[in-house]
């Protein structure tokens, strides 16, 4: 799963030459037409800097909060499955 939603969750970024999905059938790189997700800054000074919360920003709302929902009904679900066994 990890190694999926990486090129995924990187197609969704704002920087970069795009994700060669398709590699090594083609070298064509891909963007999702909505690119949210900041991309982040190369170094650590320029990653402890406003660039890099706006980053962290960005990755909260559009990757944490849904991995906490989808977590969260994920226990929901596993109860209501075991419950009716």
């Amino acid at each position: 799963m990890c190694t999926i939603s990486h090129g995924i969750l990187d197609a969704f970024t704002t920087g970069g030459d795009g994700i060669g999905f398709l590699i090594p059938f083609s070298t064509e790189r891909f963007f999702f037409p909505y690119k949210v997700i900041k991309v982040s800054p190369i170094g650590i000074s320029r990653f402890f800097s406003e660039w890099g919360i706006r980053v962290l920003k960005s990755e909260f709302y559009y990757i944490g909060i849904p991995s906490i929902g989808m977590y969260i009904i994920g226990i929901f679900l596993n109860k209501r499955v075991y419950k009716t066994i």
